[in-house]
């Protein structure tokens, strides 16, 4: 754990690292997705084993998860009726961004750095919930909208697609060895938490790849409106379980961040799929990644949430 100074600054820096081998044309961003796809299956889902196994299972954890998905129901119908008035298309992906959040590819790194991996659990079982709105909730309304308004994909594919993620079955499998105390060969544990340092810098570096900004004048307006609608209701949702509940302090804190975090990277891939407009998805997901990375600065240093 280190200061937030340090921690910010030197994700910022690599950042902007990735961001120039992109703009020098040293790596492309279709090459990027390669490294995406491999982080989703090695990096990532060995972090989440290390971090789930080292918790100390609370009743209060499984909160996380329901505040999430609760969260991104609540959004996702405060979106589908602000743009009810919208053409088909640009309701669909405006509907779908208001949902889901970024936390392997944006939070984890920071988290990781400033709280460690007591805060990583934390944020871990929020993504179990926030796993189901990006699979099931995003996807779902934006099927349906893209198809004029009839389902085309089932709920057991929704789910099977789910249970098909690296990162989900990870943390399936971290829960079940805490819960049941299976031992595990420190070999063994040793090996993923090697996997499992790698994840950090690969994060950082493909957030300054895939970040671009390409949208019309006449699209800002609706990212506006989309990411207004976003914090604002994370911020009344956030405070209000920070003042309100009877939560300990690191709950609050880990809530309070998780909430404000910018829209998921599925976006994107959702947008392509369905036909949509992508430059609007990429605006939503880069647009955020700005405002939260510094609500997150803010927020670490207005609350004092940094451990001592």
């Amino acid at each position: 754990m280190n200061s937030p100074n340090i921690v910010f600054g030197t994700a910022l820096a690599i950042i902007f690292m990735g961001y120039l081998l992109k703009s020098t044309g040293f790596i492309k961003e279709h090459e990027a997705k390669h490294v995406s796809k491999f982080l989703m299956h090695t990096t990532f889902p060995a972090l989440v084993i290390s971090t789930m196994t080292k918790v100390e299972m609370s009743g209060e954890l499984f909160w996380l998860p329901t505040i999430a998905i609760l969260f991104g129901i609540t959004c996702s119908f405060l979106g589908f009726n602000l743009f009810k008035n919208d053409t088909s298309g640009n309701r669909t992906i405006l509907t779908m961004g208001c949902s889901g959040f970024n936390l392997g590819l944006f939070a984890f790194p920071l988290i990781e750095g400033i709280w460690g991996w007591k805060g990583l659990a934390y944020a871990a079982m929020f993504d179990i919930g926030n796993s189901i709105i990006n699979f099931m909730v995003t996807y779902g309304v934006g099927a349906f909208l893209a198809g004029g308004g009839k389902a085309n994909i089932s709920f057991w594919e929704v789910c099977k697609k789910i249970l098909s993620l690296p990162p989900f079955q990870a943390m399936l499998i971290g829960l079940s060895i805490n819960l049941f105390k299976i031992p595990i060969p420190q070999v063994g544990m040793e090996i993923v938490e090697i996997i499992a340092k790698g994840n950090k810098p690969l994060v950082l570096l493909l957030m300054g790849i895939y970040f671009s900004i390409r949208l019309p004048k006449r699209s800002l307006w609706d990212v506006f409106k989309v990411l207004s609608l976003r914090y604002t209701l994370g911020f009344i949702v956030g405070f209000a379980i920070y003042f309100l509940s009877p939560f300990d302090q690191h709950f609050r804190n880990m809530l309070l961040i998780c909430i404000i975090l910018p829209a998921g990277m599925t976006l994107i891939t959702y947008s392509e799929q369905l036909n949509l407009n992508s430059n609007i998805a990429a605006a939503l997901v880069n647009f955020s990644m700005l405002i939260s990375f510094a609500l997150m600065w803010i927020l670490v240093y207005a609350f004092q949430m940094a451990p001592m």
